[in-house]
């Protein structure tokens, strides 16, 4: 998973490259994405922990405000809705983050973006896992635990039209859960996709349109 994540991140960067050369030649820039720009969206992702095996669901709710053309304030909570294969080592795995993302810049509707997030997660050990069927590993006697995480992600959104985008978004997160036992990784790529939505928000102005620009 490490290495779709830096597959796409690759992609981004090339692409964006390309965008901006063409956009450096283009008098008047089609560029949608702006400042004043909030966009959300809520769906389910996947996760892939890298220690535990098997594969965690989520559901997932962002919001992105652009507090300058390529740079937005990033938010996002998982709710963990439970794991499928592997040993299940988590009963509760729940994410939230806070951080920033940079837009790179491009002449179109497209919007390719890297950001990093600081977090916490709310975690709890599942005592009837199978990796606690050894009698040589203890169970956490903690209902739950509230641990850092850090994360970086990688993505894009297409703004179809002035309600809806379509998104792509990997994010690899790297952390420990802490208790009475030894530390459990938290490490986990997490990949989310589908139909986002948008307002834009500036001083005297909260529509679905973007200010002077009639033909959204």
């Amino acid at each position: 998973m490490k290495k779709i994540l830096t597959a796409l991140t690759i992609i981004i960067v090339s692409f964006s490259a390309t965008a901006q050369t063409k956009t450096d030649t283009t008098k008047k820039s089609n560029r949608y994405v702006d400042y004043g720009l909030w966009r959300l969206q809520g769906n389910i992702a996947l996760g892939k922990p890298l220690n535990t095996g098997g594969t965690n669901m989520y559901w997932v709710g962002d919001l992105d405000i652009y507090c300058r053309q390529n740079v937005s304030i990033t938010s996002g909570f998982y709710y963990f809705l439970g794991s499928y294969g592997g040993d299940k080592r988590f009963a509760q795995n729940h994410m939230a983050y806070l951080g920033a993302s940079y837009h790179f810049k491009t002449n179109n509707h497209l919007d390719p973006y890297f950001g990093i997030l600081p977090g916490y997660a709310v975690s709890q050990l599942n005592s009837s896992s199978t990796y606690f069927s050894d009698t040589t590993k203890p169970v956490s006697s903690y209902p739950w635990s509230f641990n850092p995480v850090f994360a970086v992600q990688a993505g894009m959104a297409y703004y179809a039209n002035r309600f809806f985008n379509v998104f792509v978004n990997v994010k690899y997160q790297t952390g420990k859960h802490f208790s009475d036992i030894a530390a459990q990784p938290l490490d986990e790529v997490k990949i989310s996709f589908g139909l986002g939505y948008m307002i834009w928000a500036r001083k005297h102005w909260v529509r679905f349109r973007k200010p002077n620009d009639n033909s959204q």
